[in-house]
């Protein structure tokens, strides 16, 4: 059993040891602060105010972007030299625009399509989305280390 954990502490060290690796380690926890944020808007929208999901999710995704932009280029990605320069904050919108596509189709899919209740694309929007949202902005967004 201690072998096992001294195992796993290496990995997570290599990991660490990467430019790579602790830029997943912050966006995972910034990504999943902001999905976390986004969610709740869109449950409390949903579930309380009674807004159509479709709509709800607009709105959760605009409030999610704001606070996402703001963690990923000054936290997640920042390399040191974190300015907003059009170019970035456009590829960024880019992002965004494709995560909120992605969402929409769960929010569709499930809700609208197949009749499940609204919380239903939760999961997708928390688990998946935020995978295809890490490769574009690490890759494409803020430009790999």
């Amino acid at each position: 059993m201690i072998l096992a954990e001294l195992r796993n502490r290496f990995q997570f060290e290599k990991l660490l040891a990467k430019p790579a690796g602790r830029q997943f380690i912050r966006y995972v926890i910034a990504g999943f602060c902001v999905s976390q944020f986004a969610t709740l808007i869109y449950s409390t929208l949903t579930l309380f105010a009674q807004v159509a999901p479709l709509k709800a999710n607009a709105v959760s995704t605009a409030c999610g972007l704001c606070a996402g932009y703001v963690a990923h280029n000054y936290w997640s990605f920042a390399n040191g030299t974190a300015r907003d320069d059009p170019a970035k904050v456009g590829r960024f919108l880019t992002s965004a625009f494709l995560a909120f596509v992605v969402n929409t189709a769960w929010v569709w899919l499930l809700v609208s399509a197949l009749g499940l209740p609204p919380l239903a694309p939760v999961p997708l929007m928390m688990f998946v989305t935020p995978w295809v949202s890490f490769f574009v902005n690490r890759h494409w967004v803020f430009r790999a280390a």
